[in-house]
């Protein structure tokens, strides 16, 4: 988060009206950073790239997605922070008392009536911003993941990296292992948001079922977990992570309607400590290696052995100077399936100059000609 966002809090503002959306931006810019959308959808696509919103305003009737459907995606939403959001809508005059009270029972913070006055918005963003922010303030302080309970990404930084130092010092072994769980964002559409969480959950308790007291464990995304294991040395890890995967893969989750299981894929490494590396630097190996096994057909398990994937060199084809006089020849005569294949990059290229040739001659030959016309006249 850069200091500006630090010192505005940000702001998103949707309704379909501009001149509704340009007045909340008058009345709030002084003191938010404004995020401005003309519909639900727009909203939606801005929050899942906008990190720092920390209050949605929203009309209720607009094209695309409104602002109920809007409001669904928040609450729904797979991460905790936009499913947290205070979302407050602003009602016009056609919204019921019993519209109010659907939206109120799906999930809105607040409600403010159109046309509003200055004073209504910023008491209201004045006071849900600081709130949203005291909820983002209280978990980086306590350090721990509200749903799991594991460390969360600051405090992996600060316990890791203390480890880190004391293993590099003493030239002791230490690892890293980044998991996740596979086909995740398939099971929250089909099963929604409780199991997912549900999953999210019980895959954090049984991590910890597999620590030892001096391991360190992370909740760092949506269902990708870290672990950091002092003293641990490539055999010992890779025991790790069988009894990891072991525990996980006999976990099964009852949906009410059908009993799935997950899986999860694993990146590790154990670094050289006699190379001059960070904490940062492990854990972009570990995560290295999660990418590959995730992007892996039949290795859900990869050791990052250092050594970086190399595209294959492709070669092209050599085409002389008598490969391209016989395909003139094949094109003067009509046989263009006579050129092979390999040939065609080359005989193009070749061509070029010649069709932007004809080209402007054409060009030329069309203006000459409406020239003459008009002189006609």
């Amino acid at each position: 988060m850069n200091e500006q966002s630090v010192e505005k809090p940000e702001i998103l503002v949707v309704d379909d009206s501009k001149v509704i959306r340009l007045a909340a931006k008058k009345m709030l810019g002084d003191d938010y950073e404004i995020h401005l959308a003309e519909d639900g959808q727009v909203a939606w696509e801005m929050l899942q790239k906008e990190n720092d919103i920390s209050v949605v305003f929203t009309d209720l009737s607009m094209p695309n997605l409104n602002g109920m459907e809007l409001l669904e995606h928040i609450r729904n939403a797979e991460s905790e922070h936009i499913a947290a959001l205070p979302v407050i809508i602003l009602t016009g005059h056609d919204d019921t008392e019993s519209v109010k009270q659907t939206v109120f029972d799906a999930g809105a913070t607040d409600f403010i009536s159109k046309p509003f006055e200055s004073i209504d918005l910023i008491s209201r963003a004045k006071a849900y911003a600081r709130l949203s922010r005291k909820v983002v303030e209280l978990e980086k302080k306590t350090g721990y993941d509200q749903l799991t309970g594991l460390y969360n990404a600051t405090s992996l930084e600060e316990q890791g990296a203390k480890a880190f130092s004391f293993a590099s010092r003493h030239k002791l072994s230490i690892s890293t292992v980044y998991f996740e769980i596979t086909e995740f964002q398939e099971c929250f559409l089909n099963h929604g948001k409780n199991v997912a969480q549900h999953i999210i959950t019980a895959v954090g308790k049984h991590l910890q079922e597999v620590m030892r007291e001096e391991d360190i464990a992370a909740r760092v995304g949506v269902a990708k977990y870290v672990l950091v294991l002092p003293m641990t040395n490539r055999q010992k890890t890779e025991t790790v992570v069988s009894r990891m995967r072991e525990s996980i893969n006999k976990l099964v989750f009852d949906t009410g309607k059908e009993r799935i299981r997950v899986n999860f894929v694993a990146g590790y490494t154990v670094p050289d400590l006699l190379e001059e590396i960070q904490f940062s630097d492990m854990l972009e190996q570990a995560d290295t290696a999660l990418q590959r096994a995730i992007s892996s057909a039949d290795e859900p398990v990869v050791y990052f052995d250092g050594e970086p994937e190399v595209e294959p060199e492709v070669f092209l084809p050599v085409v002389t100077e008598q490969d391209i006089e016989q395909a003139f020849a094949n094109i003067i005569d009509g046989n263009y399936y006579r050129i092979p294949e390999q040939h065609l990059v080359t005989v193009v290229e070749r061509l070029a100059p010649f069709m932007e040739y004809v080209d402007n001659q054409h060009e030329e030959a069309i203006a000459d000609d409406a020239e003459e016309k008009n002189i006609a006249v």
